[in-house]
């Protein structure tokens, strides 16, 4: 803006105006720090559908394990199963991968593979991701066979379904098998399994189908997350069907030679306001005896001495743990599961997890603005889905100086002045420092200070009043420049020029008029022009020489 002295030029006027246009169309772009959380969700279900296919492991084993007539009736159902739900999830992840090629390239996707010794691609190492076109013509436009690939996912999803639903235990009359299925245990199965595929109806009335509801328009890791998630949902309903079959199987037949406890959250990543909900299960055990769970937060372990101050929640089987999302950071809890042993003592078998709660938040950056200035501190904030005490930051070659919780000052040696710095977070984590996102910066000069004569005194014609009452030389940074500087004026010349005639130079020191200088404006006559040059500053920017003011007296 222009100053009450200066009054804004047309020119700057529409400088202003570009300006605004080029922000909005910066905020357009999908952020940086929003992509970089799709790494960390991506990771996050990754372990979980981990977590999940070795809880259903120790479930198939247990049905293994059993040598009677009933056993061997589900170990044939069991391993069906299983073979569905690993088709299913090799469909998806082949889809996911088909998908990253189409959008990155199959070599450069080949190389990210052998990079991360990964058979699944993680959105950190893919290139494209937020691209939206390429995912959305992939998946809604091309069509393979006469549809689209996310209408064959979806038949295929609810073959699946229907499938798995098949190998739900038949009920038992007299002893014979009645090849019918419970109807409440059919009821029961099919709403665990989930995995809907319904349209979605909107506000207006009107009716989009789940392809278009789940994937227009929807960028490139979105579209990877929603794998990630249909992969989990998969090996839940496995769980479901698999627990069913266990629960066919005659308690008094059961043999087991090994069991342990096991917590199996949802998701580890919970938002402020929102549930942490998990599965507390004894793996292998009969799931139609009931179970004592005993819990403490802000635990690693927990001991049965420590029953009596602890949380109790009870089920048959499993147990539903639900616990409060309050404070951000890492939240983390023990426990024990109680059941009766086979010799009719209690048993007890421990429990851990960890989750991650988040503030929800999205940011827009502009990806051009991103300037730091060489020579000064300057003053800058990192956050993350993590805590913030759990953060740090490194920029090779600079000085950072801690200010606060996520707080630093980045001061930059001023041989880095037209070149570029990369800012790299990471997080402590028990597995050593992860890195959670690199921000590049352009180092740039700090702009020279304006010189005036006292407050605002830039030139032109003044009484020598004025100039009286504004005794000294000042130099400050323009109002468009955002850190506090402040500069110091070392020394100067003055000349007087009268009637045409050039006096000798009076050389100050200082910013403030020597007595010579008061003097010679007093003594001046109306036209004569003072010329103040050779203007000497410094800060913690370093030193300058500023441009001449120059005065009539009128």
């Amino acid at each position: 803006m222009g100053a009450t002295n200066c009054p804004e030029t047309p020119r700057q006027r529409m400088i202003g105006m570009m300006y605004l246009v080029l922000t909005a169309m910066l905020a357009l772009n999908v952020s940086k720090d929003i992509l970089d959380a799709f790494n960390l969700v991506d990771e996050t279900m990754t372990k979980s559908n981990i977590s999940l296919t070795q809880a259903n492991n120790v479930k198939y084993n247990a049905i293994e394990s059993d040598t009677t007539a009933n056993g061997k009736a589900a170990q044939a159902k069991a391993k069906q199963l299983q073979k569905l739900t690993n088709d299913m999830v090799l469909y998806i992840d082949n889809l996911r991968m088909d998908l990253v090629k189409y959008v990155d390239g199959a070599e450069k996707v080949q190389e990210g593979l052998a990079e991360t010794k990964t058979t699944i691609l993680p959105v950190e190492k893919i290139e494209g991701k937020d691209n939206f076109d390429k995912s959305t013509f992939f998946l809604l436009e091309e069509k393979i066979g006469g549809k689209t690939r996310a209408t064959a996912l979806k038949e295929k999803v609810e073959e699946y379904k229907a499938n798995i639903l098949k190998l739900l235990p038949t009920k038992k009359k007299n002893g014979k098998d009645t090849g019918q299925v419970d109807p409440e245990v059919y009821k029961k199965a099919a709403a665990a399994i989930g995995l809907s595929m319904e349209n979605f109806r909107k506000k207006d009335g009107t009716v989009e189908d789940w392809e278009n509801h789940t994937f227009n328009h929807l960028i490139t890791a979105g579209t990877v997350i929603i794998f990630a998630k249909m992969s989990g949902e998969v090996r839940n309903a496995e769980s479901a069907i698999l627990q069913e079959i266990l629960n066919g199987i005659d308690a008094k037949e059961l043999s087991f030679d090994k069991a342990e406890g096991r917590a199996i959250p949802k998701s580890q990543i919970v938002f402020t306001g929102g549930k942490y909900e998990s599965d507390i299960v004894v793996a292998a055990f009969n799931s139609t005896e009931p179970i004592d769970v005993y819990y403490m937060m802000g635990r690693d372990t927990m001991t049965p001495a420590e029953i009596g101050s602890a949380q109790h929640i009870t089920g048959l089987g499993t147990a539903k743990l639900e616990l409060s999302a309050g404070g951000t950071g890492e939240q983390k809890f023990a426990g024990l599961i109680k059941v009766k042993g086979t010799d009719g003592e209690d048993k007890y078998f421990p429990f851990h997890d960890t989750y991650q709660v988040i503030q929800p938040s999205a940011t827009i950056a502009a990806d051009n603005m991103n300037v730091l200035y060489a020579g000064i501190p300057n003053p800058v904030s990192v956050s993350g889905s993590v805590d913030v005490k759990r953060l740090s930051v490194s920029i090779p070659g600079c000085q950072l100086k801690p200010t606060g919780a996520g707080k630093y000052d980045v001061t930059i040696p001023t041989n880095l002045i037209g070149k570029t710095i990369t800012a790299t977070v990471s997080a402590k984590s028990d597995g050593g420092a992860k890195n959670m996102g690199n921000t590049v910066f352009r180092v740039k000069k700090v702009p020279d200070p304006t010189s005036y004569l006292g407050a605002n005194i830039w030139g032109g014609k003044r009484t020598k009043s004025e100039l009286n009452a504004n005794p000294f030389i000042t130099a400050r940074m323009g109002d468009d420049f955002v850190y506090n500087l402040k500069w110091t004026v070392q020394s100067y010349r003055v000349t007087f020029i009268t009637k045409g005639i050039e006096g000798a130079p009076k050389v100050c020191s200082g910013g403030a008029f020597s007595g010579d200088v008061k003097s010679a404006i007093n003594s001046a006559t109306t036209g004569t022009i003072i010329i103040f040059s050779d203007i000497k500053v410094s800060s913690i920017a370093g030193q300058r020489t500023l441009r001449d003011i120059t005065i009539r007296i009128k």
